[in-house]
């Protein structure tokens, strides 16, 4: 039973396998059989093509472009027929017939051959039969000029057709070109090879009045303007239209009628299919308006009439199928895709270091504790009351004495930082014999839990400082997704403007024009002749009008060959600094810098380190050079200061290094501004005749430790003609700051410099020179 289970199987399979084999064989036949088909239609229509009265090379060279023995033969049946059926005289049918037969029998010989797949093998080929068989009509015409032009466009279209041909029927023969432009050459061959079937197309008439072909080419030049815009609808009818002049006897109307038609129409190709096709309907009508004595006007009309109807029915899965053929459409989400790829590799990264920060943080702290006091009196007691002859009686007998004796005690020894003999009560200094050898013990086990303590705090501090930063890279990292998310946004409209301008100029060059996430435009212009644009006379008041904007140039001496443009900011801003070093000192103890970044935000940072002299310009230094770092990298303000809190813990383990913070942030767009201070001396805000005191209570920074570890913030609006003064705490000397209010309020506004050294000159009389004094005026006005 097992062995005729198993027979029975093998017989199930083999068959199912052979009836599997059968059904590919079958497809693959129906394929065949299908493109065998399509090859004998099109070498039948080809062959009635007829341009310049009698010339008909068309056939001839689709069937040099078959590529393969079967595909050949099918061409050569259809052109045949197709000739045979055609033609009104056998004698000029037999020439394309023996051209047809002898390219077909060259296929079969060659096909198998090196030289047969070279690609200008067949089109050569073709035009040599061409010329041998056509020269024998040009001698029996005497080699006229118009015999001798014929002979050589007919050899010329033969081999041409024989190429192109091969070209737009690639994707059957599977050897379609993926290289550099071949998209555009493919088209450019379909589209050659659509028009030359249209010429066939365009003697069959109904009514005596519509001609099929041209109905059908007006169908295709809509396609093409609908789905490729401008250029491709202009190219398509341009390309179309010859060819049905060609094909007409009378003066040529159509190529002027199509390509118009098209231009203009495929500027509203975006506005949906119905305003496309009734701009089409009239600029088609204004042609034959101007050409009322051409006899093809009544039926351009009608044909005109009859593609937009079956342009409008047309199903869109049909128009997209057919979108393909044209260079440009049916894509461009590729950067798109590629750029929400990265931005969800970035958030999975940043939830990866938020779920990190989460994780370690909650575990941080929750080791053994170190807090017991009790510990202390166990550890005394092991070291003396272990060899007393009183033990029992203390710690067994009146054990619940000792124990309050320890617990009374406590509170003042944790208070003072040691025991001492009056903190115990008096029976039980009455009843100790070795009660200063007891004091002293349990202040050496005090002293071992109190550093114990200490340690582990700094070290549960720097834990804290370190894991924050897990936190502080998620942020950034989800930033740069949200960036990624939002993204930059191409302006293609305003990059063709730029390049024309730039071609109007004779200035060659390449161009880039996007918006950046808050909205601003950037543009870049690059080559080697870029430095010619800056002698073009007024030439940002010119590149601001192409571009609609106002713009100011971004200078980069290492990038000679590259111009960057920016939006221009409405407001702008003029700072103003002074500074003084404390008395017998070689350098300050406070730093400053202040930079705009290309988002248009202008970034101010004052610090001021810890004691003076190099020490403090040391810790100073290091701030401004963290914060300048991080804040033009693109990250935002409230995360920079809160990492560089935690990368001076981190970094000043060993010392109490630190440094206050202020940094104001000011958008030149909106005139938004935040200010963040860490431990600094107040900020003055001046608008109007008002002046306002921004204070800070936080510790300077590498002091805060969490939950206590946050600037503080303000946020404000600045205006034309407001003044923001940033100090350090060796002006106002921690006195009175009202001579500093008010000579805040009364300075004109002329020059902030000016007003940073009266600062400076004024504390300086009033306070001496004991400490660093830096003043930085910010006064916002409107960009000229």
């Amino acid at each position: 039973m097992v062995m005729k289970s198993g027979l029975k199987e093998r017989l199930a399979s083999l068959k199912a396998g052979e009836t599997g084999g059968v059904g590919v064989l079958r497809r693959r036949d129906a394929s065949r059989i299908a493109e065998g088909a399509v090859r004998f239609v099109i070498a039948f229509i080809l062959a009635g093509s007829r341009i310049l009265t009698d010339m008909s090379p068309f056939a001839v060279g689709f069937t040099a472009a078959a590529g393969t023995p079967v595909a050949a033969m099918a061409s050569l049946a259809g052109a045949l027929t197709g000739y045979l059926l055609t033609s009104t005289a056998f004698v000029w049918a037999l020439k394309y017939i023996s051209m047809c037969v002898i390219v077909c029998t060259a296929t079969l010989i060659f096909h198998e051959t090196e030289i047969f797949s070279k690609r200008w093998f067949m089109p050569v080929f073709t035009s040599f039969v061409a010329a041998c068989l056509g020269s024998v009509a040009a001698f029996d015409a005497g080699w006229t000029i118009p015999a001798a032009v014929c002979f050589s466009a007919d050899v010329v279209l033969t081999g041409g057709c024989a190429y192109f041909y091969k070209i737009a029927l690639s994707p059957w023969s599977g050897r379609f070109n993926l290289e550099h432009s071949a998209e555009i050459i493919h088209t450019v061959s379909v589209l050659i090879l659509i028009a030359t079937m249209l010429i066939s197309l365009a003697q069959y008439h109904i009514a005596g009045i519509i001609s099929v072909g041209r109905a059908l080419a007006v169908l295709v030049v809509l396609l093409a303007g609908y789905k490729g815009g401008v250029s491709m609808g202009c190219a398509t009818g341009v390309a179309v239209g010859l060819a049905m002049d060609a094909a007409a006897s009378h003066p040529p109307i159509f190529c002027m009628a199509y390509g118009l038609a098209a231009l203009v129409a495929g500027v509203f190709a975006k506005q949906g299919r119905l305003i496309f096709s009734v701009m089409y309907i009239l600029l088609n009508a204004c042609v034959a308006g101007v050409s009322l004595d051409s006899p093809h006007v009544p039926g351009m009309l009608y044909e005109t009439f009859i593609a937009t109807v079956l342009f409008m029915i047309l199903p869109p899965s049909l128009m997209s199928r057919l979108s393909v053929l044209i260079p440009g459409t049916g894509g461009g989400y590729g950067l798109l895709k590629a750029r929400e790829y990265t931005r969800a590799r970035v958030e999975l990264a940043a939830q990866a270091f938020r779920e990190l920060y989460e994780t370690v943080g909650s575990a941080v702290g929750k080791g053994k504790r170190d807090s017991d006091i009790a510990a202390v009196f166990d550890g005394a007691a092991d070291v003396v009351c272990l060899k007393c002859s009183k033990q029992a009686r203390c710690w067994h007998i009146n054990y619940q004495d000792t124990l309050d004796a320890m617990n009374n005690a406590t509170k003042p020894m944790l208070a003072r930082g040691k025991l001492e003999e009056d903190d115990l009560p008096e029976y039980f200094r009455q009843t100790c014999i070795n009660l200063s050898e007891f004091i002293t013990a349990v202040n050496a086990e005090l002293r071992g839990v109190l550093y114990r303590r200490q340690y582990k705090k700094r070290l549960q501090e720097n834990q804290l400082a370190a894991i924050n930063q897990y936190a502080e890279v998620a942020s950034i990292l989800k930033g740069i997704a949200e960036e990624l998310g939002a993204g930059v946004a191409a302006e293609p409209e305003l990059e063709g403007r730029l390049r024309k301008f730039l071609k109007g100029v004779n200035i060659p060059g390449e161009t880039a024009v996007f918006t950046d996430k808050s909205g601003r435009l950037h543009a870049e212009i690059f080559g080697t002749s870029v430095r010619a644009l800056k002698s073009v006379p007024n030439y940002l008041e010119k590149l601001s009008e192409v571009l609609r904007v106002r713009i100011c140039a971004v200078e980069k001496p290492d990038e000679p060959d590259r111009l960057y443009l920016l939006e221009a900011e409405p407001l702008a801003a003029t700072v103003g600094i002074s500074f003084k070093k404390k008395n017998q000192e070689q350098v300050s103890g406070d730093k400053g810098a202040y930079f705009k970044t290309d988002d248009g935000v202008l970034y101010v940072i004052l610090s001021d380190g810890m004691g003076t002299g190099e020490l403090a310009a040391r810790y100073s230094g290091e701030t401004v050079r963290i914060l300048e770092r991080f804040l033009r990298s693109g990250v935002e303000p409230e995360t920079a200061v809160r990492m560089l809190n935690d990368l001076m813990l981190l970094k000043n383990q060993d010392d109490t290094g630190c440094a206050t913070v202020d940094l104001v942030c000011v958008n030149l767009f909106t005139g938004e501004t935040k200010m963040f201070k860490y431990g600094a001396a107040p900020s003055y805000l001046r608008t109007g005749d008002t002046v306002r005191r921004v204070k800070g209570r936080s510790l300077a920074a590498g002091l805060g430790v969490p939950p206590h570890d946050a600037p503080d913030r303000h946020v404000m609006h600045l205006r034309p003609g407001n003044i923001a003064v940033i100090v350090s705490d060796g002006v106002t000397g921690g006195a009175d700051d009202g001579w500093l209010v008010k000579m805040i309020s009364e300075d004109g506004g002329e020059d902030p410099r000016q007003l940073a050294a009266s600062i400076v000159e004024q504390a300086a009389k009033r306070f001496g020179s004991d400490d660093d004094m830096t003043v930085i005026v910010i006064q916002i006005k409107e960009r000229e």
